[in-house]
């Protein structure tokens, strides 16, 4: 019974440890940039800048070359990120 406790006890230390460095990891990461809501472009309006199909989109959305901020179901993008996007995708010769 006694080697049984100080198993659990073991295991117990090591939870709080990890616990510990996760929770100084939580204070030192930064928080999340506020994005405008206003400043977003929905997806129909990525199709119709970018002159594509709603099939091309979403098969760019699946390979990573779009990358949308999710809202629920709904994609969303910051017009700055969409020609990061493309000027990157350019480059490497995906599209």
């Amino acid at each position: 019974m006694v080697k049984q406790m100080t198993k659990i006890l073991v295991v117990l230390k090591s939870i709080y440890r990890l616990l510990e460095s996760m929770c100084k990891v939580a204070e030192t990461d930064t928080l999340p940039v506020a994005i405008d809501v206003n400043q977003l472009m929905t997806r129909m309006a990525v199709i119709a800048k970018l002159g594509i199909s709603e099939r091309t989109y979403n098969r760019w959305v699946k390979n990573g070359i779009l990358a949308p901020i999710k809202m629920g179901n709904k994609h969303f993008y910051r017009e700055e990120d969409l020609k990061d996007a493309v000027r990157r995708s350019i480059n490497k010769g995906l599209i």
